[in-house]
């Protein structure tokens, strides 16, 4: 029996200051085009709506998913690009500008405001949490990039137990010899 190698392939590039903006931001737009017609779908077929109801339900969100999507991880590899830094201040301002636009969907000013100082705060809060998690594990911010990036199915996978029973096996030759 042969084994096949396991490969991931990544769909946004790693580091967004080797990466064309425009073609990340189709990207993005693709990704939550198909997210929200998942999402507008699953909620369609959740409250029981028609058939023709579901479909208009999933075409609505995903317009909304993909413009959104894009529009923050556009703007988040433009900063990117501008400022010529990939640090954790780059995804708050692509939420600002995702924020501004879900608000703009209500036609309400003090919507758009509440979006657009909302998302980018939630945003900075998650950003600000990977930063400190990898800055207390001595990593930079791009190395736990790097890590997180680097694929959870690699194959083949660290076998703790095994390397824990292979160190008692040398222990207890080194002690017996």
């Amino acid at each position: 029996m042969s084994t096949a190698e396991i490969t991931s392939k990544k769909i946004f590039e790693s580091n967004v200051l080797h990466a064309s903006i425009g073609l990340e931001t189709m990207k993005a737009g693709v990704v939550g085009g198909v997210a929200g017609a998942l999402a507008g779908s699953a909620f369609g077929w959740w409250v029981a709506m028609p058939s023709r109801e579901i479909i208009r339900e999933a075409a609505s969100k995903s317009m909304l998913f993909a413009g959104i999507g894009a529009a923050f991880y556009g703007t988040k590899c433009t900063v990117a690009h501008i400022r010529h830094k990939d640090d954790m201040w780059n995804a708050p301002v692509g939420g600002l500008v995702a924020g501004v636009l879900l608000g703009l969907r209500s036609g309400k000013m003090i919507k758009v405001l509440a979006h657009g100082a909302t998302v980018p705060v939630l945003i900075a809060i998650a950003e600000w949490g990977a930063y400190n998690t990898s800055a207390r594990k001595g990593l930079s911010y791009e190395e736990k990039q790097a890590k997180r990036d680097s694929g959870v199915f690699q194959w083949p996978r660290r076998d703790p137990y095994q390397e824990r029973w292979e160190e008692i096996q040398k222990k207890e030759g080194a002690t017996s010899a």
